[in-house]
């Protein structure tokens, strides 16, 4: 029983008398409550069976594909993510377990202050020792068949030889030969990316590319990681594998990626973003970008055989690790100067590099430009390459490529510039008068009087009468005899 009570009012003179919370007429003297409501319960819903759901199906979304020894990446929908956030995520999945103090690889290079790009001399060295005819072919295939797969992308044939020149040397680096099929002999296999020198990236291949169980290893003319060459993999020569070590699968596995990281690289900023994302160094990115403004320069297509390969089949979608860098060790082919590997081609405007002795690659005293072509012009010079490197951002020391940042550090380097050919001598003032022949012909010698030779007389032997009257030759003992005991006549001198 609750009872409510009307407060009492207090009359005064001095002071007014406080309001009541009722009516007068309507105060309450004596009520029974009614008795209070139970309290609500407030049903809460079980929501470990959705939070289950979901840990599997992120599960499910960060696992690795069976049989790989991937590490684990957030891939969602590769299309949904934009670049930098998926190279963001993915490039610290791959340096995921450095040991302490390791180098490991950053999303974006730390820009080099106050460096000039790559200069006329180092890349006229660069390009002297010109392009294998295989790779050349490898490099316009890619490019042409990546025209049809994707027509806003644009790439040009010497946006890859410039790649492949400072990473591999075209497939020769350290003597190795490029065959006629677009493998290497030797395979071209980087440094381990252990962290010391080279960033950070543990085993994504269990060694199958790279034979190396422990650490990634970039591997093959265009210098693919194994977990990067997983996502853009490619049979371009049609012989049913995907191999990072064939320059034809290769150079189509970097021109996809180029085409995926730069968007349309008919602009200086495509291929500056592109060539960037292949390998985080503003000196890389001058470098390769001066060489392909060479090459494209002094190597007309027109002037080029008919292409060798299949230039309009699909590409498949990127996967796993599409943003991460390509190619993040040193680059190795930058410092490497071997000339041989079969038909060469060479920039019309920058001299051949000659192999010690000095013949040039092939053995000729001069080499043709191309197919049709001009011998290239001796002391020539790089043309466009000096203001080749497109977009900018990126700049190289001028003594050589600065190494890249982010674990790349030191191992950029290029070679030392190639030294200026020597300026031709002056002609003289006066030229000296041409030489006359004499009207008159010489006089020929008389050809060789040929004296024929009789051959010697046949020796005679020596014959006697026997016993019919007929003459024959006269053998001691046969049909002569010196002792007279027998019928047969006397043998004469010299038998």
């Amino acid at each position: 029983m609750v009872l409510a009570f009307d407060r009492t009012e207090q009359q005064s003179g001095s002071q007014p008398a406080k309001p009541t919370p009722y009516p007068r007429a309507q105060r309450p003297v004596a009520v029974e409550a009614a008795p209070p409501p139970p309290p609500r319960r407030v049903r809460r819903r079980r929501r470990w069976p959705v939070a289950l759901v979901a840990t599997a199906a992120l599960g499910a979304v960060f696992a690795p594909p069976p049989g790989h020894h991937l590490t684990p990446v957030a891939q969602l929908n590769d299309a949904s993510l934009p670049w930098d956030v998926a190279a963001r995520q993915q490039t610290q999945q791959l340096s995921a377990g450095a040991p302490a103090g390791a180098l490991t690889l950053t999303a974006m290079p730390v820009q080099v202050a106050q460096t000039q790009p790559a200069g006329p001399p180092e890349i006229t060295g660069l390009a002297a020792n010109g392009i294998p005819n295989v790779a050349l072919n490898a490099y316009r295939v890619a490019a042409a068949r990546m025209a049809n797969a994707d027509p806003g992308c644009g790439i040009d044939w010497s946006l890859l030889a410039g790649i492949g020149r400072v990473e591999s040397n075209h497939g020769r680096f350290g003597g190795a030969s490029l065959n006629p099929d677009g493998s290497t002999t030797p395979k071209i296999i980087g440094p381990a990316l252990d962290g010391g020198q080279f960033a950070y990236i543990g085993d994504t291949d269990g060694g199958t590319w790279d034979g190396d169980s422990r650490y990634d290893r970039a591997v093959g003319p265009m210098q693919f990681i194994p977990s990067t060459w997983r996502a853009y993999a490619v049979d371009g020569d049609g012989n049913g594998t995907t191999d990072p070590t064939n320059i034809n699968d290769a150079a189509l596995g970097a021109a996809h990626y180029l085409c995926v990281a730069g968007g349309d690289l008919r602009t200086s900023a495509g291929q500056h973003r592109a060539v960037m994302a292949y390998n985080h160094s503003d000196s890389y990115v001058a470098e390769v970008l001066a060489l392909a403004a060479a090459y494209a320069a002094g190597i007309p297509v027109a002037d080029l055989p008919p292409l060798v390969g299949n230039t309009s089949g699909g590409i498949p979608a990127p996967s796993g690790y599409w943003a991460a860098p390509a190619a993040p060790g040193p680059a190795m082919g930058a410092r490497d100067t071997t000339t041989s590997s079969g038909n060469t081609t060479y920039s019309r405007n920058i001299a051949p590099a000659t192999a010690a002795g000095g013949s040039s690659p092939n053995g000729a005293a001069a080499a043709p430009a191309a197919s049709g072509g001009s011998p290239a012009a001796s002391g020539g010079s790089a043309g466009s390459a000096a203001g080749g490197s497109g977009g900018g951002g990126g700049s190289t020391p001028a003594g050589g490529s600065s190494g890249s940042s982010g674990g790349s550090s030191g191992g950029n380097a290029a070679p030392a510039p190639a030294p200026a050919p020597a300026p031709a001598a002056p002609a003289p003032s006066n030229p000296l008068p041409p030489v006359q022949l004499p009207s008159t012909p010489l006089p020929v010698d008389p050809p060789p009087v040929v004296i024929p030779s009789t051959p010697p007389p046949a020796p005679t032997v020596p014959q006697v009468t026997n016993a019919a009257g007929q003459l024959v030759d006269a053998i001691r003992g046969v049909t002569c005899d010196d002792l007279q005991l027998t019928p047969l006549p006397v043998c004469p001198a010299g038998v």
